[in-house]
């Protein structure tokens, strides 16, 4: 139960983060790639990493940070969402291409560095 509202605290707290780097990185930045969820995205990736590289075994740490807070800041539906609307005919097949090796590719490195700190 202990858990339970662990990972419903993180979420939280993850989703309104998400939510204010969004509202930051749109007022910032000007671009056809979503930026926002590609930050968001790398920022949980390197963390999760950072925290499976210092091998925290705490279940209510791993509860509170790893599934509640970086799965809140992190956002798989959406980068889906917006990978769909690049396969449009106003967007081009290239947008799609790059903005998912960025995702995965640098996605996996910003973890695998955070792993080996």
């Amino acid at each position: 139960m202990i858990s339970t509202l662990l990972v419903m605290i993180g979420g939280g707290f993850g989703a309104v983060v998400r939510g204010a780097l969004t509202d930051y990185c749109n007022a910032k930045f000007t671009s056809s790639l979503p930026i926002p969820t590609l930050i968001v995205n790398l920022i949980g990736s390197f963390l999760i990493g950072l925290i499976m590289g210092m091998a925290i075994s705490n279940t209510w740490l791993s509860a509170l940070f790893v599934t509640g807070f970086l799965g809140g800041l992190t956002t798989f539906s959406t980068l889906a969402k917006e990978l769909t609307l690049m396969m449009t005919p106003k967007l081009k097949l290239t947008h799609f291409i790059n903005y998912s090796l960025l995702q995965f590719i640098i996605g996996f490195i910003a973890c695998y560095i955070g792993f080996h700190i």
